[in-house]
């Protein structure tokens, strides 16, 4: 072609794509899809996880058995004595508890860096985003279940009785994970947006630590106030802890967990949907 007919050539023109919004949340939709159903790569990646924070440690994750039970000592040799305590009650009650507080303030605390920590695979990487608060779930609820070993000690030593309400736990489990999942995404999304915000969460956990009934029963109270009624994280502790201690949950705690989920998952979605374009730029 002469110079002639490159000029004579008309102009190439830009095309300007725009979306509109029901086009983001399908998006959004996808990725979470894609991203649960990749198992094998948030699994392997949480897998990996573990290998590096416990490398060339001779026990591994038994690590965090033994500080949970070291914690456990000291709290029931301290309270058990300051309050006079029963220990065969009050050690099962503040085991199951400070077990099942590990894994909630582990995942609300991770959630925070969950996308953050992940850049170098959100900008180079061709995956679903979701994958990343996936690969965070896993990795706690991995490292949590060596802790459960705790209970099985204390079991054998106070409890020794099985009963039908112990098959309460697991739908009681299954809630708490849902609840985790959805407030994991929450703090995940406004933790990118903004950078003040794990800080935020982290001191506002330690604070629910001493309000919530984990080292201390809400009998010894003459009666229930409303930093305990009005606690999520009291309600999704007790539909677990009861039913492992023999006892019936409350019928309030149901409500309070089921309700949380019913009320969380929504917003979360729409979090999603509205930062999904976003969390590149973000991290």
């Amino acid at each position: 072609m002469s110079i002639s007919d490159s000029r004579s050539a008309p102009p190439l023109k830009e095309t300007l794509t725009t979306y509109a919004a029901g086009h983001f949340a399908q998006l959004a939709s996808r990725d979470l899809i894609n991203g649960l159903s990749r198992r094998e790569l948030w699994l392997g990646l949480a897998l990996f996880d573990i290998k590096q924070r416990f490398r060339r440690s001779i026990i591994g994750p038994f690590w965090l058995t033994i500080s949970t039970a070291v914690m456990l000592g000291a709290l029931s040799l301290v309270f058990g004595t300051m309050f006079q305590q029963d220990i065969s009650i009050f050690v099962p009650y503040m085991g199951t508890g400070l077990i099942l507080w590990g894994l909630i303030s582990s995942v609300i605390l991770e959630s925070g860096t969950a996308f953050t920590q992940a850049e170098g695979y959100i900008r180079n990487v061709p995956m679903p985003t979701s994958v990343h608060v996936y690969r965070m779930l896993a990795r706690n609820i991995i490292a949590w279940s060596f802790t459960v070993v705790i209970y099985v000690a204390i079991w054998a030593l106070f409890i020794r009785t099985i009963s039908w309400t112990f098959l309460l736990f697991l739908p009681g489990l299954l809630i708490v994970f849902a609840n985790l999942f959805v407030v994991s995404f929450v703090v995940a999304i406004l933790s990118t947006r903004y950078r003040d915000i794990p800080q935020v969460v982290a001191s506002v956990v330690q604070v629910i630590f001493f309000l919530t009934p984990v080292f201390w029963s809400i009998e010894t109270l003459p009666n229930h106030p409303a930093f305990v009624t009005l606690n999520p994280i009291y309600h999704l502790l007790e539909i677990v802890r009861a039913p492992l201690l023999g006892k019936l949950p409350s019928p309030d705690s149901w409500i309070w967990a089921i309700v949380m989920l019913v009320v969380g998952a929504p917003i979360a979605f729409l979090l999603y949907r509205r930062a999904y374009p976003r969390i590149p730029y973000w991290v």
